[in-house]
This record gives structure tokens, C-alpha cells and sequence, in this order.
């Protein structure tokens, strides 16, 4: 069964996939390398180059949910890099509270006002 355009816009439209995208896209070394000068991964370039084409090869078919109109602008897959970065940068941790609790005992030793 052949992955369709389609199965790229349902995905797409998903912004836990927007997430993995750019988590593929950051191991694959697209943004920047994440290994070490001292490593025996970073001398065997072609082991980068494989990932990185790899990760390349991933965005491609994500970007083919693109719209028509989107792939005829942006045949490198800018566009739907940008989206995985914007899902990434702005994702709201839904298990966190990160409203502040009034403490108003700290107030307590104070003389009354006036």
C-alpha cells in the first residue's frame, strides 16, 4: 500500500505528528549536528549524510500534504519544516499548571495600615 497525499494532509493536520516531525528532523541533523567532533559517528561522514538524507526523505513525504498550490511555491519543503518548528517552539505542556499560587502569609508580621 503506497503512502498518498492524502495520508501526508491527516497527518499533517495533527499536531502530535508536527511534533514527531520536528523530533525526526532534529535526530536526523537537518538544523544541526548533534554529535560530537570526538566521535566515531562525526569522522564517517557518510553515516551523517545517510541520516541526514534520510530525515530529508521524511520531510518530503510529509510535504506532500501539503496543498498544490504550496508544493508549486515550495518544492525544498520549507513550508511544512517551518510548521514542525512553529508546533514545536509554541506546544503548551498540558501536564504542567504554571499559574502562581497567592501567598499571602508573608504578609502576616506586617503592622495593620493606618
Amino acid at each position: 500500500m503506497p503512502f498518498e497525499a492524502r495520508d501526508a494532509e491527516f497527518l499533517l493536520s495533527r499536531p502530535e505528528f508536527r511534533r514527531f516531525l520536528f523530533a525526526a528532523i532534529q535526530s536526523a541533523g537537518i538544523l544541526g549536528q548533534t554529535v560530537s567532533a570526538s566521535t566515531a559517528a562525526s569522522r564517517d561522514l557518510s553515516h551523517l549524510e545517510g541520516r541526514r538524507a534520510l530525515g530529508f526523505d521524511i520531510l518530503m513525504l510529509a510535504h506532500a500534504g501539503q496543498s498544490e498550490a504550496v508544493r508549486g511555491a515550495d518544492p525544498d519543503g520549507i513550508t511544512t519544516l517551518n510548521l514542525s518548528l512553529i508546533e514545536a517552539l509554541n506546544h503548551k505542556d498540558t501536564n504542567r499548571d504554571r499559574r502562581r499560587t497567592r501567598d499571602t502569609t508573608r504578609y502576616d508580621e506586617l503592622p495593620p495600615a493606618g
